[in-house]
Parts: structure tokens; sequence; C-alpha cells
């Protein structure tokens, strides 16, 4: 693949797979996300990606980012976070630092439920009649963080099926540090747990000092946020 500038290669293993990966660049709504962090990024930055999956966004940002810079990738799945490593060896990078954890916003065990296609699994419990479901350890990413000694980041991509609210909150002192600047979390209003609303992700990303909100329509329900924290012109949903 090749996206904004940057060639990439990823291991698939079944036909789904590779749609996945070539929605970066389609229908899947990837494309304008990725590319803005490309171009936002720089040689040096360092950049949390939760919800990595088998590694699109980090191998892509890391390649991005140099080897001066930094990628912390975390991924719950078993199978993924398998992938994500093969990928990862596939294209010869080593400026990054993987985590098989899910972030929350309360330390514990979780029920991880998807399908037998890498990608869309939850800690949602409406998502609780999966095809497959595994017990991950949940990690809260402020407190993570401060025991593996992080740095923090410039850029973060969040991507984990409806549980983007508690991800927001466990890593609240992080997003708000001012050296945080750009944040990409995708969301999803079905998958939401019942007293969470796309409103107020948007309201918990404004208290942390995000006055700007971008919104990018997915083919579906979903849609990327993108959050800076430039002066305040908020979109509507």
């Amino acid at each position: 693949m090749e996206i904004g500038g940057i060639k990439a290669r990823f291991y698939t293993q079944t036909p789904e797979e590779l749609r996945i990966l070539e929605s970066a660049g389609g229908a899947g709504g990837e494309w304008h996300v990725l590319g803005r962090l490309i171009a936002f990024l720089e040689p040096g930055d360092v950049v949390y990606d939760i919800g990595a999956n088998v590694g699109l966004y980090t191998v892509v940002l890391a390649k991005t980012v140099g080897d001066a810079g930094r990628v912390v990738a975390f991924e719950p799945d078993r199978r993924a976070f398998e992938h994500l490593q093969g990928n990862l060896t596939l294209n010869g990078i080593s400026n990054t630092a993987c985590f098989r954890k899910a972030i929350g916003d309360r330390p514990g065990r979780g029920r991880l439920c998807s399908s037998r296609i890498i990608g869309g699994a939850s800690l949602v419990e409406a998502r609780g009649q999966g095809v497959e479901a595994q017990i991950v350890d949940v990690a809260v990413g402020d407190e993570l963080a401060a025991e593996e000694n992080l740095p923090i980041p410039r850029a973060v991509k969040i991507d984990v099926e409806g549980y983007e609210y508690s991800v927001i909150r466990g890593f609240s002192r992080t997003l708000a540090h001012p050296l945080c600047e750009l944040v990409c979390c995708e969301v999803h209003p079905s998958m939401l747990p019942r007293e969470v609303q796309p409103a107020t992700i948007l309201e918990l990303f404004k208290s942390l000092g995000f006055a700007r909100s971008e919104i990018y329509r997915r083919w579906d329900s979903t849609f990327h946020l993108l959050a800076t924290r430039d002066q305040p012109t908020l979109s509507t949903l």
C-alpha cells in the first residue's frame, strides 16, 4: 500500500482482511484521517495508537515519524496483536512499543468480544453475543504511561469500537497535557453504552482543552472526530 507518500506492506489471511486494509483509501473512510495525521506529524514526534488492530496506523505512522520518533500501540486482541507484530517485522520497524492491553478508566479484566475476522473487537457489554470472546487485561491509560515511563504523545488515534469514552477518561491527564495537540477518535454511536452519547464525548474533549472539533462521517453511522487545541469552532453532528 501507499498512503500519503508512505509505502507499507501488510500480511492478510483472508479476502475480508484485505478489504479492511484497502478501506484506507476507499469507502472505509480511513484515508482522510491517515492523511491528516501524516501531514500533521514531523520526524521525532510521538504517537499513541489505541486500538491498533493489525497495525495499519502503527506501521504508516512509525514510518512518518522516523527513527527519532516513536509510536506506542495498544491492542488487546490476541490474533490482532500477533498480526501487528508480524506487520512491524515485515516493514523493518523498530521505533514502536506495543502493549497487549485494553485501555479503560479502571484497571482489571474485561471480556473482549469479536468475530472470526480480525478487527472490530469490543469491550462494550452490548457486544456480549460475539462469535468469540477472550478475557483481556484492562489498564488505566495514565497509570500505564507512568509505569512504563511513556513520553507524552503529540497525536493520539483511538478506535475501540464503542469503548472510546472510557479510553479518553483513562488517558485524561495525558490528553490534557499541552504537548498533546491532536486526537483522532472513531466514534461508534450505535455501540456506545446507554449513558454515553456522541455529544458526551465532544464535551469531554472540550474539557481536556480541545477547543476545535471536526467531524468526518463514514458510510455507516460511525464518524471520525478530529480534536485539536485551535480556537473554538465546533462542528455540528
